[in-house]
């Protein structure tokens, strides 16, 4: 990831304007405490954190950059909304499904914009009308089955 994701604007960009990101060499003796901590079975690991250390999101494995992007601001934009920080939530998934509308990361996107406008609002249509718009974007998804309660 250092050679070839990290490095691309859409990605260093992201996380840039969005963490402080740390980087943890597993290999090395003194990492054990918080690989132990956070349960740390294989690499690539992200994680978004808070200051004092809890986790917001996380996920596994290698993407390439057009890929870690979207994923990455979905996942910030997920913290925002486990902080309740809705507006920023709301903008980052709609940036996201304005730029990368076609990626593995929209579809969560989509699902979890119609959450956030409903938790701020409290109006059951928005998250109607989000769920459906999934739908219509989406069919075979995951998310889509998630939505079908």
């Amino acid at each position: 990831m250092d050679a070839v994701t990290y490095p691309q604007t859409a990605v260093s960009d992201a996380i840039a304007a969005h963490c402080v990101p740390l980087q943890i060499d597993n290999t090395q003796p003194g990492a054990e405490t918080l690989l132990q901590k956070y349960r740390h079975i294989w690499t690539p690991d992200l994680r978004i954190l808070e200051a004092d250390g809890n986790e917001l999101y996380r996920w596994g494995g290698y993407l390439p950059p057009f890929e870690f992007a979207p994923q990455f601001l979905a996942a910030v934009a997920q913290a925002h909304l486990r902080l309740k920080q809705f507006d920023p939530a709301i903008d980052i998934y709609e940036d996201v499904l304005k730029r990368f509308p076609t990626s593995f990361a929209a579809a969560e996107a989509h699902y979890f914009l119609a959450v956030s406008k409903y938790r701020k609002t409290h109006e059951s249509n928005e998250l109607l009308r989000g769920w459906h718009e999934l739908e219509k974007t989406f069919p075979g998804s995951e998310w889509t089955v998630k939505q079908n309660f």
